[in-house]
């Protein structure tokens, strides 16, 4: 038996435990069919053989759809609250209502439309745990990942979608083999009630007069109820196949109130995408292929019993994003490569045409003619220029103030001109010593206006010479005043005076000097300040 069952592990690969009151059957599923199934009794020797099925089978998820009488459903309602006070009320309830087993289910199914419009719970509950507890023992004990505990009738709501024309008012008839009738009533899509009735032996008696005799027993059951009224009509859905299809739609008989629809399992499971025919009237096979495509949501098991595959889901997790890190790397690491190879072929590539314009400068410079002026020096001036242009300022005003005094005296020689640009018009330029202003200079004084008009200053040092000069220090002395003078006369002159002369005049300095000997040159210096206003 064990021994036909494939070991080869599938990522997708489950199977469920379809558990009944005296039998316990196991599918596997495979490739999105069902595949092998196994039988076991709720016997001491059942249990062992199902423990040695656990031994010599892969540690496949196990699913668990349980179809037995103790069951027990409850509608009540609860004040509309939320959060943990909610969830207080509803253990309230389900102590109240469910207090020896721990197999217990609840949801909202809306609220009511008058009065406080508290909130419609619906409960259920595993009344009897010892029919369930012994298997799950089992699971535990091997470590088999079991994904949830689910009821058949809690399940069927979910294939509502399945049937064709569901009305109103919903009463779903099917056999299983392992448990007996399940007939179970909806209304307005929402179970309600279910009943399981346990069947004779398949083939020893007819079976269509006794669920047609089961099925008149719930109608006046929810007559009883008020869950439809005697005025409304009730749709009876028979789930069922082979011959017991055909001999209830000989046996049954329409009314106003009461509506039969056969639907064939075969039809359903061709639906399904399920190559499998079924020749016996059960539909444990079309329910368990559904519950194991769906696999829907845990309702009754534990945290402690789902952990091993919560611990599964977790690894399988870590799996993923391990090989998606590995991938990422790799594939973060063919593009750093390709992009590493190709800057390299750039910068061959560059490297080459450097090589290739270097040469050809060299070429096109040895065919240039020669020029007094270095490339070094051109560069220099030309950097020197962009700097000027950059500050915004340039000699070219002061040169201009120079050039008109100097038309006039043609015997003043310029030997340098220092240049600046400040916001200060008393900053310091050049190296040589200033006059005491304190003294008169041959009649010139200093004029500093206060004028703060000015956007910056232009601050000059000029140094020259007259030339030709004769040895006259005082002719000399007046040349270089009047030159003075002449450049005070502009408009933009903020200040302007002597800072040296050829002979020191100063009453604090003693004059000295031999007759025999004649100076050869009359040198002078003057500082300019010009004041550029607002253009």
């Amino acid at each position: 038996m064990i021994s036909s069952l494939i070991s080869k592990f599938e990522f997708s690969s489950r199977r469920a435990l379809f558990l009944s009151a005296n039998k316990v059957a196991v599918y596997h599923w495979q490739k999105g069919q069902l595949g092998s199934s196994y039988l076991f009794d709720v016997t001491p020797e059942g249990r062992d053989n199902f423990e040695r099925y656990l031994k010599e089978t892969p540690n496949t998820p196990m699913h668990i759809l349980v179809d037995v009488f103790e069951e027990e459903y409850r509608r009540e309602t609860i004040p509309h609250v939320f959060g943990s006070d909610r969830q207080a009320l509803i253990k309230r309830k389900q102590g109240r209502l469910f207090r020896d087993t721990p197999y217990r289910f609840t949801k909202v199914q809306g609220r009511e439309t008058e009065g406080r419009r508290d909130d419609i719970i619906f409960l259920s509950a595993m009344t009897n745990p010892d029919v369930i507890k012994p298997w799950v023992a089992l699971l535990e004990k091997y470590k088999i990942p079991m994904q949830g505990i689910n009821s058949l009738p809690l399940f069927t709501e979910s294939l509502l979608g399945l049937i064709p024309n569901p009305s109103d008012n919903m009463l779903l008839v099917s056999l299983q083999s392992i448990s007996g009738l399940r007939q179970t009533f909806f209304k307005n899509r929402e179970f309600r009630i279910s009943r399981l009735v346990q069947m004779p032996r398949y083939g020893t008696v007819s079976y269509s007069p006794l669920i047609l005799d089961e099925v008149e027993k719930v109608r006046r059951y929810l007559n009883s109820l008020r869950l439809i009224t005697p005025d409304e009509p009730l749709d009876i859905y028979f789930l069922l196949a082979g011959n017991l299809l055909e001999e209830i739609n000989q046996e049954h008989t329409d009314s106003g109130l009461l509506n039969y629809h056969l639907l064939d399992i075969n039809s359903l499971m061709g639906q399904s995408t399920t190559s499998a025919k079924l020749s016996a009237p059960f539909a444990d096979q079309f329910f368990i292929y559904q519950f194991l495509k769906q696999r829907p949501a845990n309702r009754y098991a534990s945290s402690a019993e789902t952990r091993y595959a919560k611990m599964r889901r977790m690894r399988y997790a870590m799996l993923t994003a391990s090989v998606l890190l590995i991938l990422s790397s790799v594939i973060w690491g063919g593009f750093n490569t390709v992009g590493g190879l190709t800057y390299k072929q750039q910068s061959v590539e560059a490297d080459n045409k450097a090589r290739f314009y270097a040469s050809r400068y060299e070429i096109s410079r040895e065919r240039l003619p020669e020029t007094p002026v270095e490339a070094a020096d051109l560069l220099v001036a030309v950097e020197l220029a962009e700097n000027l242009a950059q500050y915004k300022s340039s000699p070219i005003d002061m040169v201009k103030f120079i050039s008109k005094g100097l038309n006039r005296f043609p015997d003043v020689t310029l030997d340098n001109v220092e240049w600046a640009a400040s916001s200060d018009p008393n900053l310091s330029i050049g190296k040589v010593r200033h006059v005491d202003s304190k003294h008169d200079m041959a009649g010139i004084t200093n004029s500093v206006l206060n004028d703060s008009s000015y956007r910056y200053y232009q601050i000059a040092m000029i140094k020259g010479h007259i030339a030709p000069f004769d040895g006259n220090f005082r002719e000399a002395i007046a040349t270089i005043n009047k030159f003075t003078e002449t450049l005070r006369s502009g408009k933009s002159v903020y200040d302007i005076n002597i800072v040296t002369l050829p002979l020191d005049v100063s009453s604090n300095t003693s004059l000295q000097g031999n007759t025999r000997s004649v100076a050869k040159k009359a040198n002078f210096s003057i500082r300019v300040v010009l004041g550029i206003g607002n253009e």
